[in-house]
């Protein structure tokens, strides 16, 4: 038995030592991974505003048919607001609300709220404001004489603003725009610093909201107020809508 404990001592203390130097052998070294961004730039195209990824555009279609304006290009981009159309109707001498017909899409016949799109990729969340402008009171399209050129008291209103985008980033704050007033500047949407990077949708109401009539969907948050006191022909009465997009000032 004493030879045997004594046999055992020496081996226990050959493995010890094996594992003390595969220890020592053991080194380390470090080295670094780095990656850069700038600012984006070109043109962000129109998304889905129920889901808005840019990585998946849409095709929008004005009323009459025709394909919207392209977005602007660079870091701060209006993307693309919808052209309202509030159909035609016999005159009245009654006090009227108008809706606007929901957006519509080329070789789709998926109909949306209207919405406006803007994206920020300065890459600083430095926050922006948006702002609409009717640039006149609606006025007469005929080319004949034209009695009643001005559709007198009619205002539009935006109603149930709702902010949507596939990021993460917190959100901007958004307000109704009721009873536009032509030539008047009116905030649609403002972002705070630390807010709105991103691309993002402001829609007037949601899918569930939409409204059908006769066949037609209609976006019931965008719509038209004509007094009837306000005398008309029976022509077709247009306006623009001029949108805004500025970068808050920087804190001095």
């Amino acid at each position: 038995m004493k030879k045997t404990f004594l046999l055992s001592v020496p081996l226990f203390l050959m493995i010890l030592g094996a594992t003390v130097q595969t220890d020592a052998d053991t080194v380390a070294y470090q080295s670094d991974a780095k990656i850069g961004f700038t600012a984006g730039s070109g043109t962000t195209p129109p998304v889905d505003p129920n889901q808005p990824d840019p990585t998946d555009p849409v095709s929008p279609e004005n009323p009459d048919g025709s394909k919207p304006a392209p977005g602007g290009n660079g870091t701060l981009t209006i993307d693309f607001a919808s052209s309202f159309d509030f159909g035609t109707h016999s005159i009245s001498h009654d006090d009227q609300t108008y809706l606007a017909k929901a957006q519509k899409y080329f070789q789709s016949n998926t109909v949306t709220p209207d919405y406006v799109q803007v994206t920020d990729l300065r890459g600083t969340a430095a926050g922006w404001t948006l702002k609409v402008i009717e640039e006149s009171q609606f006025k007469e399209q005929s080319s004949g004489p034209n009695k009643y050129p001005e559709l007198k008291g009619a205002s539009i209103s935006l109603k149930n603003p709702t902010p949507a985008s596939d990021t993460n980033q917190n959100a901007p704050a958004t307000q109704e725009v009721l009873n536009l007033l032509p030539n008047t500047e009116t905030t649609v949407a403002h972002a705070t610093s630390g807010q709105g990077a991103g691309t993002w949708v402001i829609r007037w109401g949601d899918q569930s909201s939409l409204q059908t009539q006769d066949g037609t969907t209609f976006t019931p948050n965008v719509t038209l107020f004509v007094p009837g006191s306000s005398p008309k022909d029976a022509a077709a009465y247009t306006t623009s809508l001029r949108w805004l997009l500025s970068d808050l000032p920087a804190n001095k």
